[in-house]
């Protein structure tokens, strides 16, 4: 499996290909389209993400060691970024969660379709951070 930096690097190209704001928030909202459905039973107080203006759920679990990210949000910005996450996280040992960051969403040049989400975007990382945490003290 690739290590957390070249999914964050391959996502990085990924959003270059795009030549302007509007086309990457497009892609955002595809790649929250393209998640698949949360079980409504996942939405509830230990998965909402707290300090993001809109609401969030991150439910993490784990099987046979390996992570699994379930996301939902009600704005499509947010739940594209997500799915980002989700791609970074997946198929993931909880140890390797630490190394998440916020830096490479910077590098996406998406942040200007955000900026004033900073607070829900540290929100999120904190939350993985916390669950895999968790995760990892079980195992």
């Amino acid at each position: 499996m690739k290590s957390i930096e070249q999914t964050e690097q391959e996502i990085i190209e990924e959003f270059e290909q795009f030549p302007d704001i509007d086309s990457k928030y497009s892609h955002l909202f595809k790649l929250g389209n393209d998640l698949p459905e949360m079980n409504p039973s996942l939405k509830n107080e230990d998965t909402l993400v707290k300090g993001c203006q809109s609401k969030l759920w991150f439910q993490l679990s784990q099987d046979d060691g390996k992570l699994h990210l379930h996301v939902d949000s009600d704005s499509m910005v947010i739940k594209g970024i997500g799915a980002l996450f989700v791609r970074l996280v997946e198929g993931r040992q909880a140890e390797e969660i630490g190394n998440l960051s916020l830096d490479f969403i910077d590098r996406l040049n998406v942040w200007k379709l955000a900026s004033d989400r900073n607070n829900g975007l540290l929100a999120m990382i904190d939350h993985l951070h916390k669950q895999a945490e968790a995760l990892s003290e079980e195992h």
